[in-house]
């Protein structure tokens, strides 16, 4: 992740990195021949069943489940390469961020002890041994708390998203004095949403905006593109219900175990 961060960081100097840092194009070496084992299945898989569907998917082990994203994005390619990448954005993209959503979560409670403590009742209507998918997604409270937790502005899953018009192009709205007008925009130009602005917008979320209340989910219901932690339409994230799953079991597992959490630092965040 460092090393694509640093790529990211260099913008069209990027090559330059695998000079930089031998060890990281050896690792990456590594999870490519990972990688294309199972591509390598997907596609032997796609080639047997002379067809659109995943018949034997249960004969080829290790996948055992009724369906795989790999097979599924085999339906539609043989590029190799593409199938690589694609499977290893997936991979890639619920590891850090599950990670920053787990840091949001316990900063926050460790300084609001009665969310705490309600979280921490209803999680107990649980037994440490039934926790199952179904199960960790519908507990009500827990969900308010993942989703407020999500998108506060300490380490923002999606802080932000970039584009590059690659032709002349026309926006259908967000231009002139109400943002309701065309914008044309020619090839090459850059357009940044930002995800941390929108979700702290007033005229969204009330005066409170900028505090931790899970208990607005209670009555809050905000349209699709007013609540984007995850991003919005075809391409958002994929591994969105893996990292909440995820987080959820880390939460409630902890929370089982501890009765109470405190913060030993009482400085307001600065970090944004």
């Amino acid at each position: 992740m460092l090393g694509s961060g640093v790529q990211i960081a260099l913008g069209p100097f990027k090559f330059l990195y695998q000079f930089m840092d031998p060890k990281w194009r050896e690792s990456c070496r590594t999870i490519h021949l990972f990688t294309d084992r199972y591509v390598k299945r997907a596609l032997d898989n796609r080639r047997r069943s002379g067809s659109k569907t995943l018949s034997d998917v249960e004969s080829i082990a290790p996948y055992r489940q009724p369906y795989c994203l790999l097979f599924g994005i085999a339906e539609q390619t043989e590029d190799q390469l593409k199938l690589r990448n694609e499977i290893l954005q997936a991979m890639m993209a619920a590891q850090e961020t599950t990670a920053a959503l787990i840091s949001n979560v316990f900063f926050l409670l460790s300084r609001n002890q009665p969310v705490y403590q309600r979280l921490r009742e209803e999680i107990f209507t649980l037994s440490e041994t039934d926790l199952s998918q179904e199960k960790l997604q519908n507990m009500p409270y827990l969900s308010n708390v993942l989703k407020e937790s999500v998108c506060f502005p300490l380490i923002i899953v999606f802080p932000q998203m970039n584009r590059v018009a690659l032709v002349d192009t026309i926006l259908p709205t967000g231009g002139g004095p109400e943002g309701v007008d065309s914008i044309y925009c020619p090839a090459r130009t850059g357009f940044d949403t930002s995800w941390y602005n929108l979700h702290r917008l007033e005229s969204i979320w009330g005066e409170d905006a900028a505090a931790f209340k899970p208990a607005r989910w209670e009555t809050f219901n905000p349209d699709y593109w007013q609540y984007l932690p995850f991003g919005g339409g075809p391409r958002s994230c994929l591994g969105q219900k893996k990292a909440l799953v995820e987080a959820a079991y880390f939460i409630v597992r902890l929370l089982q175990k501890s009765d109470r959490i405190e913060s030993r630092d009482d400085r307001e965040w600065t970090g944004q």
